[in-house]
């Protein structure tokens, strides 16, 4: 395992960003990645290596009440921190964000480019998101569908000098603004990985990425840590021990972990709702 770190390490950029809009295999990713570094994988104590928007690493670094901050504020600095929390890391970073990418009102990317080693971005078809997001939000598939159409569309909340939540507000856009804000920006290299080909396709498709990423695993340890990080095994795993990350409200994270569901749950309306929105990124990802 510390070979591999050690191979990540001779890279200038220390940071693999692992982005995503929510419920779109960005957990199960890190799952992945935790088998293949660290040998295991704990839900009640997940830690690749943190979340873009979590105020206790923007506070280490800037020593600022974050609460006090606004948006655009946050925006301003958060890149500053991430170059500060990279240079004192010793091991290459690999960061969960559900941030689109944006760019500051200095018209700098909030995402740094000096450390960043390259981006995997993980997407799903959203009409299967659908009812994942809405059982995550503990909320209804049509408020999940009215997010996720909602070109200001954002996660948390972010009140001045009130707001105590754990994390920023995340800036998402529509799921379509979210695709194309990572996949049509021309600063860092982006990994496109599709959810359903690693459910149907999970050695080739995380090998795929590993190589990428510029990590010289054997097939060996791969298979080892896609076995590992099984969705079936993932599921038995919360229902034992548990998952921090879960909503207090919803009744399990880890949910079917399955493609084509929205035929099952979701009505015509709601699916001609989302296509409607979105038919354009849907047809370039063979969604359509």
């Amino acid at each position: 395992m510390k070979y591999l770190q050690k191979q990540l390490n001779q890279h200038k950029g220390k940071i693999v960003w692992l982005a995503s809009y929510p419920k779109s295999g960005n957990t199960w990713f890190r799952c992945f990645i935790s088998a293949l570094f660290k040998g295991e994988i704990d839900l009640a104590h997940l830690k690749t290596d943190g979340i873009f928007s979590l105020r206790h690493t923007f506070e280490r670094y800037s020593g600022i009440d974050s609460r006090m901050l606004n948006d655009k504020e946050v925006h301003a600095m958060i890149s500053s921190v991430f170059l500060e929390h990279a240079k004192n890391s010793q091991h290459m970073l690999f960061t969960k964000a559900h941030d689109a990418y944006i760019y500051n009102d200095n018209q700098q990317p909030i995402f740094p480019t000096e450390v960043t080693h390259k981006a995997v971005y993980l997407v799903r078809n959203p009409l299967d998101i659908v009812a994942s997001l809405a059982n995550h939000n503990a909320t209804t598939k049509d408020k999940a569908i009215e997010l996720m159409n909602n070109p200001k569309g954002y996660l948390g909340g972010q009140v001045k000098g009130i707001n105590t939540n754990s994390q920023f507000r995340q800036l998402m856009f529509d799921w379509s603004g979210h695709v194309k804000s990572w996949n049509e920006q021309k600063n860092i290299e982006v990994i496109l990985v599709r959810y359903e080909d690693m459910l149907h396709d999970s050695f080739n498709t995380f090998k795929n990425v590993v190589q990428r990423l510029e990590i010289k695993a054997s097939d060996t340890a791969i298979k080892k840590a896609v076995k590992m990080s099984s969705f079936k095994k993932l599921q038995k795993q919360e229902k034992e021990k548990g998952f921090r990350e879960k909503n207090v409200r919803s009744e399990k994270f880890f949910r079917s972990g399955k493609t084509g569901q929205f035929e099952k749950e979701l009505s015509p309306t709601q699916i001609q709702n989302v296509i409607d929105a979105h038919q354009e990124q849907m047809k370039q990802l063979n969604y359509l």
